[in-house]
């Protein structure tokens, strides 16, 4: 389990100083009112670490810290700054499509990204130094792969279920630890001489970084958000197979 990183304000350090100790509960702490949450450091790793109780927990910090109402009350309240910023940004979802239209609707967000292509760069000219920097934030999420959507699993039934399953049994390795695709990226980052242990990099992780893993986890946590986690992934593997290619030219 990672070790908890370094406060980057009123928030994490609240969390940093209590976290350490019995379990109690947190005073009160003002809503917090960034004018970027989505950048903002001390948001952004606050709730990495409210998350991190869901996955593997924190080094030195009691399990039962995971349902503390008053925790779970801190991180409602950041969970909101966060919303609000994500509906400020990308706007409310709109109508769900007809369920035989989908992929086609799926295809179009992906078609909507008009930006340089990361991992062109990353196959033809990137510097060893750039590559380094891409792995440590890409281990943010790849060291947890898949976890934050198989909580979409109990929240489905019939054929949706039936297909998660099916392509969360291949992140997984398939039922063989070492083809685990975590597991993987952990051995690529062994592979340049980074460390691969699960965390080690997060006190260099920025806002921005977070954010992206943050989203992952609120919408996996929120039964409100299962078509959201479900369709994140759906678009993730339909666009990062190429990617994924250049990565490894």
């Amino acid at each position: 389990m990672p070790l908890v990183p370094e406060p980057r304000g009123p928030i994490t350090r609240l969390l940093v100083e209590r976290l350490r100790r019995p379990l109690h509960a947190l005073p009160g702490l003002p809503a917090p009112s960034p004018e970027d949450p989505l950048g903002d450091e001390d948001l952004q790793l606050g709730l990495y670490l409210c998350y991190e109780l869901h996955y593997r927990g924190l080094d030195g910090v009691e399990d039962a810290w995971e349902w503390e109402p008053s925790l779970i009350a801190l991180r409602g309240t950041l969970e909101a700054s966060f919303e609000r910023a994500l509906f400020d940004a990308i706007g409310p979802p709109a109508t769900a499509p007809a369920a035989d239209e989908m992929d086609l609707a799926l295809r179009a967000v992906g078609d909507e990204v008009d930006e340089p292509s990361l991992s062109c760069y990353i196959e033809r000219e990137a510097p060893l130094g750039h590559v380094i920097e891409f792995l440590i934030h890409r281990s943010a999420y790849q060291l947890k792969e898949a976890d934050p959507h198989s909580w979409a699993l109990p929240r489905l039934y019939g054929a949706p279920k039936a297909a998660l399953v099916e392509v969360q049994a291949d992140e997984y390795g398939g039922g063989r630890a070492e083809r685990i695709h975590a597991q993987l990226f952990a051995d690529t980052l062994a592979a340049v001489g980074l460390d691969p242990a699960y965390g080690a990099y997060l006190d260099r992780l920025p806002a921005e970084t977070l954010a992206t893993v943050n989203l992952m986890s609120f919408l996996g946590l929120h039964r409100r958000w299962r078509g959201a986690i479900v369709g994140h992934l759906a678009l993730f593997e339909m666009t990062s197979t190429i990617p994924n290619r250049r990565y490894a030219a």
